[in-house]
């Protein structure tokens, strides 16, 4: 019998979605496309999570994510603004990109009040998988699903803190961020997130 494997899996998914990365790796761009084609069901689980979110997390994410920048841009990928959306994913949110990819949102200027509603409406997706699969939901928590994408977040810190955070991750995530994973314990990723929240993900 064939099988396909996860990372297989995602790609062949990327790939047909049309995204512009077909990494193998369930992050951020991959499961806003997934929630426009299948927008999750759990609306009252979603809006329980979002009442969790502490309301110091949206200040620190803008701190650590573009220092507080409405309209800077990543030099490496579309990631736009105060949170750092990457186009999928500000689309798959309601929001609109223009045409001028040198610039953030496409050389739109979308205010930094609709930046934080859409900040909170994708991030209580997280907060509802994390609560779903027994994951505190607190600053650190949040910033690692924002960072990973809330699958691959969760499984390196449900592990055990001795496990391996790099096979966990899998390899895309990892080549992606190999100054946070590659070589890594879980224990070695948890403490990293407390260094960069001041909170520990569980």
């Amino acid at each position: 019998m064939t099988t396909i494997s996860d990372d297989a899996f995602v790609r062949l998914f990327q790939e047909r979605a049309g995204l512009d990365t077909v990494d193998g790796w369930a992050g951020r761009d991959t499961l806003a496309k997934l929630d426009e084609l299948l927008p999750p069901r759990q609306t009252v689980d979603r809006n329980v999570a979002a009442l969790s979110i502490p309301e110091a997390y949206w200040p620190l994410l803008a701190q650590i994510e573009s220092g507080n920048r409405p309209y800077v841009k990543a030099s490496t990928s579309s990631a736009s603004g105060l949170y750092q959306f990457i186009r999928s994913t500000w689309e798959g949110e309601g929001g609109r990109w223009g045409a001028d990819s040198s610039k953030a949102f496409g050389g739109l200027q979308p205010s930094a009040d609709e930046q934080l509603q859409r900040a909170k409406s994708f991030t209580a997706k997280n907060a509802a998988y994390l609560r779903q699969h027994g994951i505190p939901i607190n600053s650190a928590s949040l910033y690692a699903s924002h960072f990973l994408g809330v699958v691959t977040a969760a499984a390196v810190i449900g592990a055990d803190v001795r496990a391996s955070a790099e096979a966990l991750a899998g390899p895309a995530a990892t080549r992606a961020n190999p100054s946070i994973l590659k070589g890594k314990s879980v224990a070695s990723f948890l403490q990293w997130l407390h260094d960069k929240t001041g909170e520990w993900a569980r």
